[in-house]
């Protein structure tokens, strides 16, 4: 049995290895964050002569961010913190933190920054060739950039070798735990009761969506979709909403969760349920516990969960009928030349059409599963 100084020499030992840890974990988060920084100023106000420069500063920050969350000192921190930490319940903050902390620092140790920083820059110059391509449809611009980025998936993957896929790796990183195998077999079973109900709702007579089609200023579905998510509990003291060119969340910190849309003044559904989507992705995010600001925790657990909080707003929030119950008259007062002479019927039906897309984002809830 421990005696009283003993246990209060492994209590102090605790406390200093997990403040070391999280001192250090802060300073990534920081640099991380000013990325996302740079990230988002290129895809709402940045203007086109900064892409080059963007670019690379993105690569240096994302470098210097890799370098000091590999460290041989994070690793010895995480033993000295889990030896410490291993009475403590599992889903104890402590316990959790080193937890997770230690499963990003192994991933993150096999992969060389170099190849970080490549990708990180090859992004940045994408997305900046995308957006001119994407309104002339010239897919020519965007293809080989497209296979510099399969080469360098294959290059991160080939860093944890003895996959069953490809693709194994790099789900990892986002959903840990799934595989390719896992997807098919999920992807295999929806397939099977989707395909015929997608038939079944094809066959029938096309539904009138004219009424989302007739033109809409951008001021005014703006303000509309803010009045919406502010209702939903979006905390405004703690982000904003611009536009973009394709919506995103992102998060600079607890206090600064910001959101993006995308506004077409020919189809008043798309930015409207752009940003009911990406305000669920925003009160998940906003929804963390302060405690955790600075450390892996404060995030959400994975992608799929994450996914499934914005198209719980989006879909079986934003398109049920009890949810237009509420807000068709406000929107029709909002939009009166547009849906002043639409029923509320008509305008569910609408919102809710199934038809086959080639764009995820532009897909029925249906289609899109």
């Amino acid at each position: 049995m421990r005696t009283p100084f003993e246990r209060a020499t492994t209590v102090e030992a605790l406390l200093n290895s997990l403040a070391q840890l999280k001192a250090r974990l802060l300073e990534i988060d920081d640099l991380r964050h000013a990325t996302d920084v740079l990230r988002w100023d290129q895809t709402t106000y940045m203007p086109p002569g900064g892409a080059a420069a963007r670019g690379r500063q993105i690569a240096t920050l994302t470098r210097l961010s890799h370098e000091r969350f590999t460290d041989a000192e994070i690793g010895r921190l995480l033993d000295a913190a889990a030896r410490e930490t291993e009475a403590l319940p599992y889903d104890s903050d402590e316990a959790s933190l080193v937890r997770v902390t230690r499963r990003e620092w192994e991933l993150s140790v096999k992969i060389p920054t170099p190849l970080v920083a490549e990708m990180n820059e090859h992004n940045a110059r994408s997305y900046q060739a995308w957006t001119t391509a994407r309104p002339a449809n010239d897919f020519n611009t965007v293809r080989p950039l497209l296979e510099r980025t399969l080469e360098l998936s294959r290059r991160m993957a080939n860093c944890f070798p003895g996959y069953d896929h490809v693709a194994d790796p790099l789900i990892d990183f986002s959903d840990y735990g799934m595989k390719a195998a896992t997807v098919r077999s999920l992807f295999s079973t929806l397939r099977a009761g989707l395909v015929p109900i997608v038939r079944a709702i094809t066959s029938r007579p096309e539904i009138d969506d004219s009424s989302l089609k007739r033109r809409t200023p951008e001021a005014e579905q703006i303000a509309f979709g803010l009045g919406v998510i502010r209702r939903f509990g979006y905390d405004f003291d703690r982000g904003r909403q611009d536009k973009t060119h394709h919506p995103f969340m992102t998060k600079f910190s607890l206090g600064d969760v910001r959101i993006t849309t995308r506004i077409r003044e020919d189809d008043l559904s798309d930015g409207l349920f752009a940003t009911l989507h990406e305000c669920g992705h925003a009160l998940y995010e906003q929804g963390i516990d302060m405690g955790l600001e600075g450390t892996p925790l404060a995030s959400g657990t994975s992608s799929g969960v994450h996914e499934s909080q914005s198209r719980l707003w989006e879909n079986l929030v934003g398109r049920s009928a009890g949810f237009w119950e509420f807000f068709y008259p406000e929107i029709q007062r909002s939009f009166p030349r547009q849906l002043g002479d639409v029923s509320r019927e008509t305008f569910y039906a609408a919102i809710n059409k199934v038809a086959r897309s080639l764009i995820r984002v532009d897909a029925d809830e249906v289609t899109y599963n």
